[in-house]
């Protein structure tokens, strides 16, 4: 082996790219990630694959208020998705249905914790979380919310019907293997979709023949606002950019150099980095990283910066719709998984090359009026969203799922 490709000589060139602190750092956290890999005991950790189908055994109720069991993820760690997991809780609840929330998978936390912190840090629902442990209690509807607690709905059969709040494609979460399967194969088991968007359903539907019902979403109007203080004293013309190292679907990469060009045609521009905490990093421009922010901190640094890049390489998040809300023009990447919900009248939208994001980067920048418009646009187009139609979708999806017997799916008409 030659000395560049050994250990010894990696570590040697990470000091020599980063110094020799951030060097040590970066050797250490590959070395961690590659034996966290390695698989050291596959049927003790992912024997649950092999979960049985039962099929439900429970008659539809003919009318009336559900009783609906939803499976999810720990939620002691902030997700986008739990949240709309929860905000569907809270607003189903007001409308008479009946909740029990399983927490399927590992956690560290009592039930009573669990539902202190979904009370505190998401909605106010009433339901009690609940530690799963295999069985659940009779229901309407059984939901699975993530691909892994699709398997675990697959073995209950006590309840009239299963149902899967999909989204986001999650199988495009990791790369070409054996997860992309595992999570691939739930989409076939004949759960009722209800799926965040348009784009979901239609993926779903053509290659998997999966039933679904399309939602849409919106955003929090007690916080997202124009009007309020601003994170910055200044006028000066800002770019933030929605930066997940570590989340591949989000561009990254893509997204730096993008705004390298950026800063190299109009260097006074400041640019903001949000979305992970504030470390060391070696950029191609001057940024500020405010590092984890509060909801109001972050409704303040959007009415802050006139223009926001959101990439999207899976499903949109509610990001744009809050930048939008708070009058910042977004700047993002084409597809059906953006274009479902973003327009080229609301949103500056080019192809994902880090020249094209940078053209329509640079086009707001350097076009007043063209930002007025896209800015406006957007703006209105958040305001007419709304939770109540949203959540309505969903529970009008239940009912729909329930009149829909598995082997009678093709024949119903989709919401």
């Amino acid at each position: 082996m030659s000395w560049s490709g050994s250990s010894a000589g990696k570590v040697r060139a990470s000091i020599s790219k980063y110094g020799f602190r951030a060097g040590i750092a970066d050797s250490l956290a590959r070395w961690g990630q590659s034996r966290l890999k390695v698989p050291q005991d596959v049927l003790g950790d992912y024997g649950w694959i092999l979960n049985q189908d039962r099929p439900e055994t429970l008659p539809a109720p003919d009318s009336g208020p559900l009783r609906i069991n939803w499976l999810i993820s720990d939620p002691g760690t902030a997700s986008g998705g739990l949240l709309g997991v929860f905000r569907a809780i809270y607003y189903l609840e007001q409308w008479g249905h009946k909740h029990r929330v399983y927490v399927a998978g590992r956690t560290t936390s009592s039930a009573s914790q669990l539902t202190k912190l979904v009370r505190g840090s998401y909605f106010p629902i009433e339901a009690q979380l609940e530690i799963f442990n295999g069985e659940v209690a009779d229901s309407d509807a059984l939901v699975a919310t993530f691909w892994k607690t699709a398997y675990q709905a697959r073995r209950l059969a006590n309840t009239a019907r299963k149902f899967y709040l999909v989204q986001d494609l999650e199988d495009l979460f990791y790369p070409a293997g054996s997860l992309v399967e595992f999570a691939r194969a739930t989409y076939r088991w004949g759960f009722y979709g209800i799926t965040l968007g348009q784009w979901i359903a239609d993926v779903l539907r053509s290659e998997f023949n999966m039933e679904c019902s399309p939602f849409g979403f919106s955003y929090d109007r007690g916080i997202y606002s124009p009007n309020g203080d601003g994170y910055f004293p200044d006028e000066k013309k800002r770019v933030l950019f929605y930066a997940r190292p570590h989340t591949e679907r989000r561009g990254f990469e893509l997204g730096i150099l993008a705004l390298s060009l950026v800063a190299k045609k109009m260097p006074e521009t400041e640019f903001v980095l949000v979305g992970f905490p504030a470390r060391s990093m070696r950029l191609p421009f001057s940024a500020v990283l405010p590092g984890v922010l509060s909801p109001a901190e972050l409704a303040a640094l959007y009415r802050s910066c006139r223009i926001a890049l959101v990439l999207s390489h899976t499903n949109l998040s509610l990001l744009p719709l809050e930048l939008m809300a708070c009058g910042c023009a977004v700047v993002s990447n084409t597809g059906p998984n953006v274009e479902w919900l973003l327009t080229r009248e609301t949103t500056q939208l080019a192809d994902s090359t880090p020249e094209a994001l940078a053209d329509a980067v640079l086009e707001l920048l350097a076009n007043e009026q063209l930002w007025a418009r896209k800015a406006a646009a957007g703006l209105a187009f958040a305001q007419r969203t709304d939770d109540f139609s949203a959540i309505k979708t969903i529970e009008s999806a239940f009912y729909r799922g329930l009149r829909c017997s598995i082997q009678e799916q093709t024949q119903c008409v989709t919401l």
